[in-house]
């Protein structure tokens, strides 16, 4: 053999020793995982929201017109110069405001002589409401027998700065009348008794 071939033999031998020294010392290296197998995160144990509660209505829509309420003869048979309005609406703060914001009806009549204004306002009501409206007229009015039988009507009247106010509670309904023609509880009698008829009590 040469002396070249030789040294060929003897640099081969070395280069193989040294490569298996060096992977004998190599770290292992970590596996990592394919993309294809990477777990998913676990479901959210957060519930599902709730729809949230309707709140209940707190009147029912009355939903007769005041020809219905107090028939033009009944009106009539009060004072036949009173005149339905067409254009009324009531004032902020009464009782007939309240009532047409809790989905009920106010009418007014207007006496063509005077002037004057006669005003009825109804709502159809819960009887937890209802209760506390009588509740609270007790203290603040004053209690009487003169729309109805006193066993299926309350009645109450007040004469407050010179305008009459009465009130009457049939079946479900709280009838709220108003008028500077209502001196004493037997001038609303008429009104509030007619409107009793129009709502079938």
């Amino acid at each position: 053999m040469s002396a070249s071939a030789s040294r060929v033999i003897t640099a081969l031998a070395l280069a193989g020793v040294v490569a298996a020294a060096v992977t004998a010392c190599a770290p292992e290296t970590a596996a990592t995982p394919d993309a294809t197998t990477t777990p998913t995160s676990a479901p959210s144990q957060t519930p599902e929201p709730t729809a949230s509660a309707t709140a209940a209505p707190v009147g029912t829509p009355v939903t007769i017109d005041c020809n219905t309420l107090i028939s033009p003869q009944a009106m009539y048979d009060y004072n036949p110069n009173f005149g339905l309005s067409e254009s009324y609406k009531p004032a902020a703060g009464t009782e007939a405001a309240d009532i047409v914001g809790v989905d009920g009806l106010a009418c007014a009549w207007i006496n063509q002589t005077s002037g004057e204004i006669v005003e009825v306002a109804v709502a159809n009501l819960p009887a937890d409401r209802l209760t506390e409206l009588k509740n609270a007229f007790v203290t603040s009015s004053n209690s009487v027998p003169t729309y109805g039988d006193p066993t299926k009507v309350e009645g109450y009247f007040e004469l407050a700065q010179g305008v009459g106010q009465a009130q009457a509670f049939a079946g479900p309904y709280w009838i709220s009348a108003a008028s500077a023609s209502f001196f004493e509880p037997g001038d609303a009698q008429p009104v509030v008794v007619a409107a009793i008829a129009g709502l079938g009590q």
